[in-house]
């Protein structure tokens, strides 16, 4: 008999994306005409459980939604894309989260969330899930105790954690909770109290071995042991949606890393999905529209 894969278990939020392509973002009491509007699921977790799983990598996603039509929709956007929707919440007192998403011309966004069921999202999570689990990875648009609470039970339980701390934690990290943290060049100044220029000493300043950066259309960095060990530039692409490109990032290097790839090698995959993500238009949806690379 072959064995079984290991899993990636994903825990964070699950949105409906409402999407308006705008001119331009809109100054303080401007209103605007959208060029188009459309909706779909997303939310930070989702998101990178269905990148995860579309590379081939057993995912369980870990979330709650509403009892209402978003959260049907959501378990079946993520269904289509292989992801294991079994331990999902369903809240009957609030309604699926939402997220209000700008798309300006060149591709940038602004967003706004209503959290909905996410905010009932809770860390104690049947063992089970953790059973045939390599990893384990979290973002922060559900509660920041959960999320830690989760994080916390998945290490005693021999997972390892990766944090997107997106978006900023409130505080500092609790020191060995966390393997691998993933952070923007924005979040990184709040973690560690610095900037891009000291990008160096963040290893040490939030206490993990393995920090990756991403930096948008400069590429992404892996720190190991407070050492610089890698920088890989993205891709040229003609940039159509940068939604969701952060969350294509965190989904791929996790979906590799739980298949045993070095962290080398999962930065490159993560890069290069990242930017193709890039040249369609939507989050989850832009995943489906990626060839798989060959072999």
């Amino acid at each position: 008999m072959m064995e079984e894969s290991p899993t990636l278990l994903v825990f964070g939020s699950i949105n409906q994306d409402i999407v308006l392509r705008v001119p331009e973002f809109p100054e303080p009491g401007q209103t605007l005409k959208a060029l188009s509007a459309s909706r779909a699921t997303g939310g930070k977790g989702a998101n990178q459980a269905a990148a995860a799983s579309l590379q081939g990598t057993p995912t369980r996603m870990i979330g709650a939604v509403g009892n209402d039509s978003g959260g049907a929709e959501a378990r079946a956007a993520l269904e289509s894309a292989g992801v294991d929707t079994s331990s999902l919440m369903v809240s009957d007192d609030a309604a699926t989260g939402t997220a209000y998403i700008n798309v300006r011309g060149d591709g940038e966004n602004t967003i706004v969330v209503e959290p909905g069921a996410n905010a009932a999202l809770s860390g104690r999570t049947a063992e089970n899930v953790f059973a045939d689990a390599r990893w384990a990875l979290l973002s922060l648009e559900v509660p920041e105790s959960a999320a830690l609470e989760f994080a916390t039970r998945a290490q005693r339980l021999g997972v390892r954690v990766a944090l997107n701390a997106s978006p900023n934690l409130s505080g500092p990290l609790p020191e060995g909770l966390v393997d691998l943290l993933i952070v923007n060049t924005v979040e990184i100044s709040s973690l560690a109290g610095s900037a891009w220029q000291q990008i160096e000493d963040l290893p040490a300043a939030v206490g993990v071995e393995s920090v990756v950066v991403t930096r948008g259309g400069a590429g992404a960095d892996l720190f190991q042991r407070g050492e610089p060990v890698q920088h890989v530039p993205a891709e040229a692409v003609k940039v159509v949606d940068t939604t969701g490109c952060g969350d294509a990032f965190a989904g791929v290097m996790m979906a590799a890393l739980t298949q045993g790839a070095q962290y080398q090698d999962a930065l490159r995959q993560a890069t290069s999905f990242a930017g193709r993500a890039a040249e369609h238009p939507g989050a989850m949806s832009a995943y489906f529209r990626i060839p798989k690379a060959k072999d």
